[in-house]
């Protein structure tokens, strides 16, 4: 359908300073910048064609005033169910495949790890449009996509701003995955020349000083094979490799777990107390030839260290920690949004549920979101009160851009009036889908919902999805530049609270007018500020002195003698300072390498 010139008119007015973004640049495509409205939101998301800028229903005016921008790609993506049958032909496939798609390493959102994502009950139908913003009161012209009548370069820029990846993922740890350093031991390991070799028949192996056959670990330099350390539940071995490494004047740190030997590599464990974990031995397959061991012809008969710890993941309960065989209800609506876990992100989950559910916290960000976001920079992203307002806006009001599930007996109940002609039947539905839309709406302004109403399984996931945020632009903000906070490794959460509040701090300093605050109006930290007294007596004279100093959190600290594990502690404080100096150690000797 030919577009009116008049339209195209419009278009050609508006493509001053259109651009198409490049590898590098960052588009924001798939949640706006001031809420976590998306493309499957009721309104979709409206992409600014000038900035690469996404924006909900609720913010693309207010986008379209500061930035003067009038074009825009409207992107609207509606769920279509999946029919039954073809769901459970789904499953069953699934079912089929689960020993196949069993995990293999200890990983989040890899090939071979732990999926992050729940297999989804539908597909969705996504649609996209070029919108022409006029002056406020006029109505907003929409071109379908994709048009040839369209001038070039929009649409160049609309093809490239559809096939750019979204900021988010270029920005986001997606996976985690257990990391394992090259042993510093490695190079140039001893390796005794006593004339032993080992056997490629695990039938034949055996530890030495015990005699087991499970768990068995051979010692690189020396030939030994002993038994590795006890597992947490009890089972495993008796650690009479360790004994060994300690009996050979801690020389010999290397061990290889039999077993788990395979033309692509094995577990070896390093004792040394620098390192004392798993490792990475590049010369494994030089080193296990010396005690006659050809690493190309041998076979996996042992389940590995990374194994192990996947077969607890997948065995866990988690009912164990919560009410074990109670049917919870799932709440949702304002102070009942969810975060959903980015990988190993629960830390930071954790510090700010805590921090939105302050008064003093919401009232600054979320109530002032308004203002906020009207004086917020054109880099949203890297502004850390417009993130601050976001996510406390989601958390407070239970926007989460997310339509509600259809409880089961609404959904159930319009195909049942459609189909029967009895007026009494007809009024006894529309009785039961304006209750259900009551309990929805309820639910939607803070209201309990049961995911049993809503059919358990597929919409359970639902009302879960529809009642979380994923805060990932957040963390990106929050971590840049940190070496911990950036990466996906589980981190402490009092750390990162002490992180947050100090940025918060330098950004309220910095932003103070905007944020409203007046000199007498104290920062955010302060909220968590108290005052410590210390109290030091001399034990010869007996006079006292006392110091008062503030702190943001109280700090537990027990006596050294009252451990019952003394020599475990100070073994372990020794490992982390050797562990600290060779960080330094790897990190100045690569400088010096660049340079």
């Amino acid at each position: 359908m030919a577009v009116a010139e008049d339209v195209l008119d419009k278009v050609r007015a508006g493509m001053r300073g259109l651009q198409a973004p490049g590898h590098f640049d960052k588009v924001y495509k798939n949640e706006c910048m001031y809420s976590f409205d998306t493309p499957e939101s009721p309104g979709g998301l409206y992409v600014n064609l000038k900035t690469w800028q996404g924006f909900g229903e609720d913010y693309v005016e207010l986008d379209q005033r500061k930035t003067g921008s009038t074009l825009y790609l409207h992107l609207l993506w509606k769920r279509v169910p999946i029919p039954e049958d073809e769901l459970a032909a789904a499953a069953a496939a699934a079912a089929a495949a689960d020993a196949a798609s069993k995990p293999t390493k200890l990983a989040l959102g890899t090939e071979g790890g732990f999926a992050v994502e729940p297999q989804k009950d539908y597909t969705l139908d996504k649609t996209a449009a070029l919108v022409v913003l006029q002056r406020a009161g006029q109505p907003r012209l929409r071109v379908d996509l994709p048009c040839a009548d369209l001038p070039e370069l929009v649409i160049n820029v609309i093809n490239a701003i559809q096939a750019h990846e979204d900021a988010s993922k270029q920005e986001a740890v997606s996976a985690w995955e257990e990391e394992r350093r090259v042993s510093r031991y490695a190079e140039g390991l001893p390796q005794l020349d006593s004339g032993r070799k080992i056997s490629p028949n695990p039938a034949d192996w055996r530890c030495d000083e015990t005699g087991v056959t499970e768990n068995l670990w051979l010692n690189l330099s020396t030939g030994h094979i002993g038994s590795g350390r006890q597992f947490a539940d009890g089972s495993g071995g008796n650690g009479s490799a360790l004994r060994h490494f300690e009996a050979t004047g801690r020389k010999y740190p290397l061990v290889v777990k039999l077993g788990t030997i395979t033309p692509s590599g094995a577990d070896v464990y390093s004792y040394a107390p620098d390192e004392d974990d798993m490792v990475q031995d590049p010369k494994l397959a030089a080193h296990l030839a010396h005690w006659g061991i050809n690493m190309m012809q041998m076979e996996k008969t042992a389940k590995t260290m990374a194994e192990l710890e996947i077969d607890m993941n997948v065995a866990y309960e988690f009912s164990a920690l919560t009410e074990a065989g109670a049917q919870l209800t799932q709440l949702a609506g304002p102070g009942h949004v969810g975060l959903v876990n980015l990988g190993n992100s629960c830390y930071m989950n954790s510090v700010l549920q805590v921090l939105f559910s302050l008064p003093e916290v919401a009232q600054r960000y979320a109530a002032a979101a308004p203002a906020i976001f009207e004086s917020a920079p054109a880099d949203a992203a890297g502004d850390l009160p417009t993130q601050m307002a976001k996510l406390g806006l989601a958390l407070t009001s239970g926007r989460t851009g997310k339509p509600q599930p259809q409880p089961k007996a609404a959904a159930a109940a319009a195909p049942a009036a459609a189909a029967e002609s009895d007026p009494m039947e007809t009024d006894t539905v529309d009785a039961a889908a304006g209750a259900a839309a009551a309990a929805a709406a309820a639910g939607a302004a803070g209201g309990p919902q049961d995911a049993a109403s809503l059919g358990g399984g597929a919409a359970g996931i639902e009302l879960q999805e529809a009642n979380s945020v994923r805060p990932a632009a957040f963390k990106a903000l929050v971590g840049k530049g940190h070496p911990e906070f950036s990466s996906g490794r589980q981190q402490d959460a009092a750390e990162y609270l002490t992180h947050l509040l100090q940025l918060i701090s330098r950004s309220e300093h910095a932003a103070a007018t905007r944020l409203g605050l007046g000199e007498q109006q104290a920062l955010t930290p302060s909220v968590f500020g108290f005052q410590l007294e210390y109290r030091t007596q001399c034990l010869t004279s007996s006079a006292v002195s006392y110091r008062r100093a503030m702190a943001a959190s109280l700090e537990l600290h027990i006596p050294l003698e009252a451990a019952t594990n003394k020599e475990a502690v100070a073994a372990h404080k020794e490992r982390e300072a050797k562990r600290q100096r060779l960080k330094e150690e790897q990190v100045t000797a690569a400088h010096m390498w660049s340079v």
